[in-house]
């Protein structure tokens, strides 16, 4: 097929012959289309000048990426092979049970008992190449471009967080979007007309032209009829000429490029059958989206789709304020649940909170997810973000029992929690912690880390026996003498520390030693709810003054 060097021009094809039918051609028939005339950035920025595009016409660090049919000594090897190639772990051919470490040279690949060709070809990824010799035997690797299946991920219920995502999530993640699917704008339409972006109008107005709200929806689907029928991949999409070409002719604001096709290339990917699927409960699901290995941390978004709201990359204020809005009876099973999928990889207690509860823990478990994938992925596992966001929950917890049931703070409302405000015991919710964070990445900011503190010390105080048997529970982890000064002093950032050890030392949590550490630390959160009022009193006796104003809280955008 010819192909369009000038992506105005490819714009202007588009409207004279109108949007494509939206039938999907048979997956054999369906054109491979990477169009690979368009570069574009890790910002998602696209060169328009027609130059030959480099993803294109070489093979690179970028490229490599991917699945590939391969033949060893002659005979197809059945699972074929998976490239991961990114600076935090170089370049991995994983073959056959084993990974080869490899470096590039040029149009070369040279590693212990691995040389091998690079082989580009024509233009467009989808003809790459690869050809050698590994261990002695001839090999030829091929880009494998054939359509494949949803990936879905049962939570395994046998090992802790860290290890699943490590063995499994991770993995998953790169044949997700390394995998070529055939797109078909009804079936993409179907799912983004289930996202809350899309519902609201807020897709549209932000990116479209028009001047009607309906001429914006218009346009929006402009780019989805554009893609019916392309085979693609979530890390080929954004080098799609259909796709760029029309969301530039659409677009309102240039300026505003590279975030549409950011994001677009991930919800259009995930609208046409990509993205991890975590399904934690019968109405909640979480879509693990990632695009390009070359974007490091920055890499994918979540969405999650729960009992309050479609698939959404909930906010973090959205979230604490449904941590907030779960009804009193939740909070020990809320707890368990969250130490179950933390030391157990195990959902199924989800299904038994309430609406706000599963929509809470569905988008913490979900974004808490992909944030720690970000660090651990990438080489840059001090980032911590899983950690905060874990954090984050307890100190929610620790707001929802210091709860005054029948009591009504100074503008009428129900307390429902109290939180620090400087120097004041306030009535507030969970999602206080997002406006002293302004929005932002999520932080454990100074109010925040008093409150914990305190619960801490009452905890030593008045249930010294419950902190104890949540510290004999990780025994054997991370040590005394390896925890930060948090850690040392404040329980919840202990079991944190625990979690999320950047060793690997929580793959110990199995069996009756994960059960045991569940248990201590539901223990811990029940003890606090039945003692609210002498954990208040243990508060303001530290100094804090009791206040009825209540303290603000997130809008939840």
């Amino acid at each position: 097929m010819k192909r369009i060097r000038s992506l105005s021009a490819f714009a202007l094809a588009l409207t004279v012959l109108g949007a494509p039918a939206c039938s999907p051609p048979e997956e054999d028939s369906a054109p491979l289309e990477d169009a690979d005339d368009v570069d574009v950035d890790d910002e998602g920025k696209a060169d328009t000048t027609g130059t030959p595009s480099a993803w294109s016409t070489t093979l690179n660090e970028d490229n490599l990426n991917g699945l590939w049919t391969a033949t060893v000594g002659g005979s197809p090897a059945a699972d074929g092979a998976v490239i991961d190639s990114w600076p935090a772990v170089g370049i991995v051919i994983h073959l056959q049970g084993r990974d080869y470490r490899v470096v590039r040279s040029g149009t070369t690949l040279i590693g212990q008992g691995v040389s091998l060709t690079l082989k580009p070809n024509k233009s467009g990824v989808s003809d790459d190449s690869i050809e050698g010799t590994l261990d002695g035997k001839t090999v030829r690797l091929v880009r494998d471009v054939t359509p494949k299946d949803t990936i879905t991920l049962q939570l395994p219920g046998d090992r802790p967080f860290r290890s699943f995502l490590l063995e499994t999530l991770a993995p998953a993640a790169q044949r997700d979007r390394e995998s070529y699917k055939v797109l078909s704008s009804s079936d993409m339409l179907r799912w983004l007309n289930t996202c809350e972006l899309y519902k609201s109008g807020s897709w549209p107005r932000q990116y479209m032209k028009g001047a009607t709200l309906s001429e914006q929806y218009d346009n929006f689907r402009k780019i989805v009829y554009a893609l019916n029928g392309a085979r693609t991949s979530p890390h080929a999409l954004i080098h799609n000429a259909r796709f760029v070409g029309t969301l530039q002719a659409n677009l309102k604001d240039p300026s505003k490029a590279g975030l549409a096709m950011s994001t677009f290339t991930m919800y259009f990917a995930t609208a046409g059958g990509g993205s991890v699927r975590l399904p934690l409960g019968s109405d909640a699901l979480g879509y693990f989206i990632t695009d390009r290995a070359s974007r490091a941390e920055k890499i994918g978004v979540v969405a999650m789709d729960t009992p309050l709201h479609g698939p959404l990359a909930s906010t973090f204020g959205r979230l604490l304020l449904d941590l907030g809005a779960m009804p009193a009876a939740d909070d020990v099973t809320y707890t368990r649940t969250m130490m179950e999928l933390l030391a157990k990889s195990d959902p199924r207690r989800v299904q038994t909170l309430s609406q706000a509860g599963r929509s809470a823990i569905t988008d913490w478990y979900t974004v808490m997810a992909i944030e720690d994938y970000r660090g651990i992925s990438f080489g840059r596992p001090t980032l911590g973000w899983g950690y905060n966001m874990t954090s984050g929950q307890f100190y929610g917890l620790v707001v929802r029992a210091l709860a005054r049931p029948g009591q009504k703070d100074a503008a009428g409302n129900p307390v429902i929690g109290q939180v620090l405000v400087g120097g004041e015991l306030r009535p507030g919710d969970p999602s206080y912690a997002d406006i002293l964070n302004e929005g932002k990445d999520l932080k454990e900011l100074a109010d925040m880390a008093r409150l914990k503190l305190l619960a801490t010390q009452y905890l030593q105080t008045a249930r010294p026996s419950l902190v104890q048997a949540v510290q004999t529970a990780f025994a054997g982890i991370v040590p005394q003498n390896e925890l930060d000064s948090r850690a040392r002093t404040d329980i919840f950032h202990f079991i944190a520390a625990q979690l999320y050890d950047a060793q690997g030392r929580t793959a110990k949590l199995k069996g009756a030693a994960a059960d045991a550490a569940v248990s201590a630390v539901a223990a811990l959160i029940d003890a606090l709810n039945r003692d609210s009022a002498q954990l208040e009193a243990f508060i303001l006796k530290a100094g804090y003054v009791k206040s009825s104003t209540p303290a603000p809280k997130s809008t939840g955008f």
